[in-house]
Order: structure tokens, then C-alpha cells, then sequence
């Protein structure tokens, strides 16, 4: 189920596209009875759909879906942005969110759009992580995936993705200094411009893949 998930994030799978059992089975290897099993799965956590005699295809979102998920990822994720911040100074937290950062701030000069998205899904759950709640790591796994996939075709613009990393820096910049109001106005404010980008974009209207780092098959 990874690999299929990871390939709907990517956009290796494109919105409305339908997953076709035969050549699935035959890309991992796997029978058709754990591959119905993953759909149910991924049905669940919203990423496809299942259709009679249409079988699983790649949930489209409409402009609704992406309002909502961004709502609830905005509460989500500012929480965890608090929580980090009060536990930013336990064990290696510091060292931890230091050096993501730093993988984010190496990005400024670099073209390589499908790097800096796994950067950046990093730099989410780090801070997750750091805070401690497993019930908001669960959570924010899923809402990451169906969240991330929209994002490509924003951070493939030169100035959105610059935006992009000095938001990362304000954040982490208040839960570094220890400062919970600071760390969930700043993560709340992130995930709000980038809700507005993809809104802007209307990137759940298109018909071919989201991403750009693997060719749909």
C-alpha cells in the first residue's frame, strides 16, 4: 500500500485515474487479494474511490474537499507547532528540528522541486514528532498525504517556494524559542497561504498528474 500511496502523493497516479488491478499485481508482485485489501485502505483514508465495475480509482477533490482539509490541517498542525514549543529543550528535539531546518534553507538556490517536497514533508513531521501526540501524528499522516499532493505544482514556482521556506523559518524560529502562541500562529498562517495557493491554482481541476518527479504508467 506504500508504494501506492506514495505514487497518488507524487502524482505518479493522477486525479480520477482508475488503478488497474492487472498492472498492479504485476508491478509488486503481489495477487489481486492483498492489492483489494490496500484499496479498502486507501478508500478509507480518502485517497481513492471505489466504483462498481469501475473498480479503484484516484480520489478527485473538489474546491470543498481542499477548504476542509485545510481547515482541519490548520488546527492539526498548529497544535503540534504548540506542543513542539513547549517541548522543544527534551532529549535531542532541538538538534532534531535544527537540522531539518537546515535541509529546508538549502533549498533557496536549488531547482529540484520533488527534493524540497520531501523536505518539506519532513520538516511537518519532525514537528509532529516532537510533539509527542501520537493521536496528532496518526491524524496528520493522513492529512499529509491527501495535503502534499496538491502542493507540487505551487512550490514549482521559484517564488512561492522562497515564501515557502521563510515560512518554514518562522516557525521553526518560535518553537526554537520556545514560544507556543508564536509557533502555532506561525504554523496556522503557513498552512493557511498554502491552502490559498493551491485554491488559487486550482490545481484539483487538473486532468494529468500533480507532480512532476515520476511519469504516470
Amino acid at each position: 500500500m506504500q508504494a501506492i500511496t506514495e505514487g497518488i502523493r507524487d502524482g505518479l497516479y493522477a486525479p480520477g485515474q482508475r488503478l488497474v488491478e492487472a498492472d498492479l499485481t504485476r508491478e509488486f508482485g503481489i495477487s489481486r487479494g492483498p492489492l483489494r485489501e490496500a484499496f479498502g485502505r486507501l478508500a478509507a483514508d480518502g485517497l481513492v474511490v471505489i466504483e462498481p465495475y469501475r473498480g479503484a480509482l484516484v480520489r478527485r477533490m473538489s474546491r470543498e474537499d481542499i477548504i476542509e482539509l485545510f481547515q482541519v490541517r490548520e488546527a492539526l498542525e498548529g497544535k503540534a507547532a504548540r506542543l513542539a514549543a513547549e517541548r522543544i529543550d527534551t532529549v535531542d528535539h532541538r538538534t532534531r528540528l535544527e537540522g531539518v531546518l537546515a535541509e529546508v534553507r538549502g533549498h533557496r538556490e536549488g531547482s529540484d522541486v520533488g527534493r524540497y517536497m520531501d523536505v518539506n514533508e519532513r520538516f511537518h513531521q519532525v514537528i509532529v514528532e516532537i510533539s509527542g501526540n501520537k493521536m496528532l501524528a496518526r491524524l496528520l499522516g493522513q492529512l499529509h498525504v491527501q495535503a502534499f499532493r496538491l502542493l507540487y505544482r505551487r512550490l514549482a514556482d521559484a517564488a512561492a517556494k522562497t515564501d515557502s521556506i521563510d515560512e518554514h523559518d518562522g516557525v521553526a524560529a518560535a518553537i526554537l524559542a520556545s514560544d507556543p502562541d508564536g509557533a502555532e500562529r506561525a504554523m496556522r498562517e503557513h498552512v493557511r497561504s498554502s491552502a490559498e495557493s493551491v485554491l488559487r491554482l486550482e490545481v484539483w481541476q487538473a486532468r494529468g498528474p500533480l507532480g512532476g518527479r515520476r511519469a504516470a504508467h
